[in-house]
């Protein structure tokens, strides 16, 4: 695993554009426009953290290395997604978002987490188990685009979350 340079930031309104590249690249069902700016309207209960590496200014991309957007209320959060620039899998940028993302929770009241998962992504379900999600139910044909089923998963005791190097 090859350690990459960047910093943790909250998403503007200046990086949408790159956030719906990324999207596209890791979604079948892409989040819009305007299902960022929701994400990003009340930052007290909703927030899209990015890992961003160095990157000149004319980078369409933004140096966008990956993203989170997760919504705390009350003593729960939600994660929404989680997507990792494909050519920059595999070498730990996830874990390490979702390590500082679940840290923020914890620090914003949060007890739980949880999220959903498409059934056949084996990849984000080892991440997730990982790191102590467990499953606790089944969402029938939540996905399309192909029809698929999704498994909630929830992690407890969000005070525990290792935020060391990655």
């Amino acid at each position: 695993m090859t350690a990459l340079p960047f910093a943790l930031e909250a998403a503007t309104e200046d990086d949408v554009p790159a956030l719906l590249a990324m999207e596209r690249l890791c979604f079948s069902q892409p989040w819009t426009v305007q299902h960022f700016r929701d994400a990003m309207a009340d930052p007290e209960v909703g927030l899209i953290l990015i890992l961003r590496s160095l990157a000149p200014p004319d980078d369409p991309g933004r140096g966008v290395l990956a993203y989170c957007s997760f919504q705390t209320v009350v003593d729960e959060m939600h994660i929404h997604n989680l997507a990792v620039d494909p050519a920059r899998q595999g070498r730990g940028l996830g874990r390490r978002l979702l390590e500082l993302t679940l840290a923020l929770g914890a620090r914003r009241g949060a007890e739980r987490a949880l999220l959903e998962v498409r059934q056949s992504n084996w990849a984000a379900q080892r991440l997730y188990r990982s790191l102590g999600f467990r499953g606790v139910a089944v969402r029938r044909g939540y996905y399309t685009h192909p029809s698929e089923d999704a498994l909630i998963l929830e992690k407890t005791d969000l005070g525990a979350v290792r935020t060391g190097s990655a």
